[in-house]
């Protein structure tokens, strides 16, 4: 028979919370129904635990289901993929805790709340996460401690401390599983890309877009040089190119991918290691000019790398690069031709001007140098330009003057192309900032950044960036010095005259470049470099496989030994231990006639026989065996009735004497 009287007010209480833990930082990506849900059903199960009310009938049960079910559909237009899959977890586990009759739905309840602390880390892995959902396992195996606690309820103390030292016997597995498992490349969730992508920048561009993601200190990748790292100036991280001119912005030409990338360098290349986070769409950056392709990822004639899988998981790849170069100089007129291309309706003050300047400069080189004059003459660098309306290259150079540098890169590009000069829009990150302590460039999202390159006859593809021409403090030394502080601790600088804060940032900057670097990016190129670093350069996943077997043995081996080791330390004398067999298998027979922790021999006897006479015949000897084993008068005697006890208990406790 099924112990019911385990679903008692603190363990329904216990099992509440917990679920609770694990759902919060699910919220930020949840419909706000569902986690209206989730209150509700957590709210109404302590509400039947409190007042022991009966549980929903099984039909409310279905159409809540059902209900549930339709709404994710609506929702999101589908029943499968990562969202909808959580959502429906989450949700029909709410369900169930409501439906929850006995102990045993609490028990599926408590395993499958294990199984929701994974998917958190589908959103994030980063420390925190980590750290987060320990706490949530933590409480968890306190919440089945409860439920599995028979007779009385236990404390918290006796809830977290003996969860706290399951979790502590369980590092070395952890240990041994995360370096020998067999690992893969990619996710071991293959699920479709969701949401939009967390970096900001996108196909195309338009005034705005960039400005606003400027205004965030959110990483966006670290890079690791072999050598210096190069001046700011240098360090155009190129993204995706927009050449397709359309409405108010730019957008990417579709082309497909090239074999090799050809060029003619003109400095030596520098070799770099980039880490990318999870950005959800396909590009992948490097300076300008990348002389390789990094594995699984493709270069389209533009010269942008793109990865073949979007980017939902942390992306490390060795790159190398020429900072000077030269790039289709002997391209013909034809393949430029979409490179001259406008919307003649719109903007035409802007394209009349272009014309304009070309009858003035024939020399394109010296059409330029006019321009850059001009932007820094008139031009004024702003993080909050005014609005634009349907002509918003004409209204920004004519009237407002004031722009951040899709701005600029966008109306430059618009006069040069007016001007029957090819030209194409860059975006992506310009800059960085140094960690003096793990010596590593870190780019955040206020490094976005947008520039453009012009094609000129025997020259090729020329960087152009008319915002260094407005604001060269952007260039050579970041948004903040030009614009003013992003992020917490830039804000608090004034304040942090010992430079405290910009310390402590460096340094929780570089816990999670390891982090990153030893945990999330632990894939299956760094576990072979792991062995080959060990001399082991032919481990393959057979050879993991048996490491793997006997790294199990050995750590379960040992925590064994000392789980023994110190039970045996702390082990009770033998009267005491049959004393609570006795006491046990009575309980475990009848929860009522369980001993409570206050009742000794003698009023525990008195109870049997009141509340369990047919019990009490049987349980009187041993309880008078152990009250004389407790309390004899000399060692002789004590010895005897020890041993006496002992072998009553036993003879109950192995016997047929309960049903």
């Amino acid at each position: 028979m099924i112990n019911q009287s385990a679903l008692t007010l603190g363990n329904v209480t216990w099992l509440t919370a917990a679920m609770a833990f694990v759902i919060a930082p699910h919220t930020s990506h949840l419909a706000w129904w569902v986690s209206a849900v989730c209150v509700a059903a957590g709210g109404w199960r302590w509400w039947i635990a409190r007042h022991a009310l009966r549980t929903p009938p099984w039909w409310v049960m279905a159409l809540l289901a059902i209900a549930i079910t339709i709404g994710a559909f609506l929702e999101y237009r589908r029943l499968f993929g990562r969202e909808v899959g959580v959502m429906l977890l989450i949700a029909m586990l709410c369900l169930k805790m409501l439906e929850m009759r006995m102990k045993r739905d609490a028990m599926i309840v408590i395993f499958l709340g294990f199984f929701l602390a994974l998917t958190n880390f589908l959103y994030s892995q980063t420390i925190a996460m980590g750290a987060y959902m320990l706490i949530c396992v933590w409480l968890f195996i306190a919440t089945l401690i409860g439920f599995n606690r028979i007779g009385t309820e236990p404390s918290i103390r006796e809830r977290l401390v003996p969860s706290a030292w399951l979790l502590v016997q369980a590092i070395p597995m952890m240990i041994v599983f995360f370096f020998l498992f067999p690992r893969i490349n990619g996710p071991l969730w293959m699920t479709p890309s969701e949401g939009a992508a967390r970096t900001g920048l996108s196909e195309s561009m338009a005034p705005g877009d960039i400005s606003k993601l400027s205004q965030s200190d959110a990483l966006a990748f670290r890079v690791e040089f072999d050598g210096p790292v190069p001046n700011s100036n240098d360090l155009y991280w190129r993204g995706p190119v927009l050449g397709l001119q359309v409405g108010k912005g730019w957008r990417m030409y579709e082309s497909m991918p090239v074999d090799r990338i050809e060029y003619t360098p003109l400095s030596p290349a520098i070799n770099y290691r980039v880490t990318l986070q999870p950005h959800g769409k396909n590009w992948l950056f490097a300076l300008d000019v990348p002389n390789k392709i990094p594995p699984n990822s493709m270069v389209l004639p533009d010269y942008q790398l793109r990865s073949r899988e979007p980017v939902s998981a942390l992306r490390a790849y060795e790159m190398s690069s020429h900072l000077n170069y030269r790039i289709d100089a002997e391209r013909s007129q034809s393949e430029l031709a979409r490179y001259l291309q406008y919307n003649p309706r719109i903007n035409q003050r802007t394209i009349a001007f272009g014309k304009q300047m070309r009858e003035r400069f024939p020399d394109p080189q010296t059409l330029i140098e006019e321009l850059m004059r001009m932007y820094n003459r008139e031009f004024t660098y702003t993080l909050e330009p005014p609005p634009l309306g349907e002509n918003p290259m004409d209204e920004f150079l004519f009237d407002t003057k004031l722009g951040f540098c899709e701005h600029y890169a966008g109306s430059f590009a618009l006069i040069m192309r007016a001007a029957g000069i090819p030209t194409r829009v860059v975006t992506g990150y310009q800059g960085g900032e140094v960690n003096p302590i793990t010596r590593q460039l870190i780019v955040r999202q206020a490094e976005a950044h947008a520039w453009t390159e012009v094609w000129l006859p025997e020259q090729g593809w020329l960087r152009v960036d008319p915002t260094f021409a407005v604001s060269p403090l952007r260039i050579n030394r970041g948004v903040n010095a030009a614009l003013g502080p992003v992020g917490v601790f830039d804000t608090m600088a004034d304040a942090d005259k010992l430079g405290i804060l910009r310390q402590m940032a460096y340094t929780w900057d570089a816990i999670n470049s390891e982090w990153n670097r030893w945990v999330v990016g632990f894939n299956a190129d760094r576990q072979r470099g792991l062995f080959e670093g060990l001399g082991m350069p032919d481990v393959d996943w057979r050879t993991l496989s048996i490491w793997l077997v006997v790294g199990i043995a050995v750590a379960g081996g040992g925590v064994g030994l000392i789980v023994l080791a110190l039970a045996y330390r702390n082990r009770k004398p033998a009267v005491e231990a049959a004393f609570e067999a006795f006491c046990a298998r009575i309980a475990r027979q009848s929860a009522s006639l369980a001993r409570m922790p206050y009742e000794g021999p003698e009023s525990y006897r008195q109870r049997l026989r009141r509340e369990a006479p047919e019990l009490a015949d049987e349980a009187e000897p041993i309880l008078f065996a152990y009250i004389q084993a407790r309390y004899a008068n000399n060692c002789d005697q004590q010895r005897e009735a020890n041993r006496n006890f002992v072998r009553l208990a036993r003879r109950f406790r192995w016997g047929n004497f309960l049903p």
